[in-house]
């Protein structure tokens, strides 16, 4: 049986939101001749991303996606810094007002984006090839670049873009120089092998303490109303933190919130899929006492009455030293021409998910892209040097903001390091709330978390 052959000039590889958003950038650039192919059947309705801060709503803009987004979501208006009893540090978004026409955190599930970002696709009259998993890739002799699915198919590229996330099945098999199928679990060993080394930036691993986290959507018993209806909150307390966000509320539900917290490495590994006793148990040992289910410590005890979705990770840090792989084997003043690799998102660079950056960096490299790559695919023979020179600064400037952003994240989690000192406890807190009433510094916390120094 035939091989069934596919031409395109630009191919995607992965369908969340950094894939369609850098398919959406290069077709509202002109560029018409590309396919975007996703391992998954369809949607997940369950998602760990759930901000989107005011830099990549801008980015978001640009592409015409944000007000469909904004409609959805909730417009957070900050981030508020707790102990088990009190708020001592925060964010307010709303000092943004002069820099931004987004000055807040938009709150809303993973899942909701994705859906906005591909009907955005599809007015555009691009589809989504999903249960197409990526198992192959070579060199071929024309200098493109043959993807093979593991549905038999075989995609011939000018560019490949790997969108497909920390575990990039572009990134496992770049370097095998073959058609062989190839397994995910092998990425960080082969892409390190390959030549491509996939490391934390500094060397330095992230603090068992913080290491092994939890995400849960649940609903509560009943709606206390220290709940926080259009703010992040995030509890501290002797090396552990707790998370609650609002999720929107639809007319049919009640009211969603994101949880998340850390489990210490000495409590021993959580369970995948934590269940309602599990992340019960934790809320009561690290979370707000106004959400325990102690009636001991909270007069009004609340419980967690339902598990809508739950998972647990390992967070680490990591950034590819090659954002752009040349494969190609034509060149124009000693550079390759095509058959170019360029990795975007979490397949280029992850870390903490700390003040919810990841899947906005990963935005902002897709919407950046599109206007570079569609220059560069453009280029004929004369212009191609300039231009080639374009995508290697492009390249070498979302390197840096993943660094920045990495380092950011790193500041956050030491803080939750140092509210965990017993010895200086007390200290601590103290000068955290005198710092933390400053508004300069509120202002300069809420410009970090925006992106807007570093889009």
């Amino acid at each position: 049986m035939s091989t069934q052959r596919i031409q395109t000039t630009i191919l995607i590889i992965g369908a969340g939101p950094t894939g369609l958003a850098a398919a959406i950038s290069l077709v509202k650039q002109g560029v018409r001749d590309l396919l975007i192919v996703e391992e998954t059947v369809r949607i997940a309705e369950a998602s760990r991303a759930m901000t989107i801060h005011a830099a990549t709503l801008e980015a978001l803009d640009s592409i015409g996606c944000a007000d469909a987004l904004v409609e959805l979501g909730i417009k957070g208006s900050g981030m508020q810094l707790s102990d088990r009893t009190a708020p001592f540090m925060g964010a307010e978004f709303a000092s943004l007002a002069s820099y931004t026409r987004f000055p807040y955190v938009l709150l809303i599930p993973q899942s909701s984006t994705e859906k906005v970002l591909e009907a955005q696709l599809n007015a555009l009259n691009v589809e989504v090839l999903r249960a197409e998993k990526a198992v192959g890739l070579q060199l071929n002799d024309d200098g493109a670049l043959d993807v093979a699915l593991e549905s038999g198919k075989v995609i011939t590229a000018q560019y490949v873009i790997g969108a497909d996330g920390a575990r990039s099945a572009v990134s496992v098999i770049l370097h095998m120089g073959h058609m062989k199928s190839t397994s995910t679990h092998l990425h960080f060993e082969i892409r390190q092998l390959a030549g491509v080394g996939f490391a934390d930036p500094d060397g330095m691993p992230v603090d068992e303490r913080l290491a092994q986290m939890i995400l849960a959507d649940v609903w509560f018993s009943y709606s206390h109303p220290n709940l926080p209806t259009d703010k992040v909150h995030a509890t501290a307390s002797g090396g552990r933190f707790f998370l609650t966000i609002p999720l929107p509320k639809s007319p049919e539900s009640e009211r969603v919130y994101r949880i998340g917290f850390n489990v210490p490495a000495d409590a021993g590994p959580p369970p995948s899929n934590p269940h309602v006793s599990y992340l019960q148990h934790h809320l009561d040992e690290q979370g707000p006492l106004y959400l325990s289910s102690d009636a001991t410590v909270n007069p009004n005890p609340i419980h967690i009455s339902n598990v809508v979705w739950s998972a647990r990770f390992r967070t680490h840090a990591a950034i590819a030293d090659q954002f752009l792989v040349r494969m190609g084997s034509q060149a124009v003043s000693g550079r390759q021409t095509r058959g170019l690799v360029l990795l975007i998102g979490d397949a280029a660079h992850i870390h903490s998910p700390a003040g919810g950056l990841g899947m906005n960096l990963g935005i902002r490299d897709a919407v950046t892209l599109g206007p570079v790559l569609a220059t560069h695919a453009a280029s004929d023979h004369d212009s191609l040097p300039k231009n080639d020179q374009l995508l290697e600064d492009h390249v070498r400037t979302r390197k840096d903001r993943a660094l920045s952003t990495i380092r950011l994240t790193k500041r956050i989690m030491s803080i939750a390091n140092v509210l965990g000192s017993a010895s200086l406890l007390g200290i601590t807190y103290w000068l955290f709330r005198v710092v933390g009433s400053i508004p300069l510094v509120r202002r300069q916390v809420a410009w970090n978390l925006s992106g807007l120094g570093n889009r």
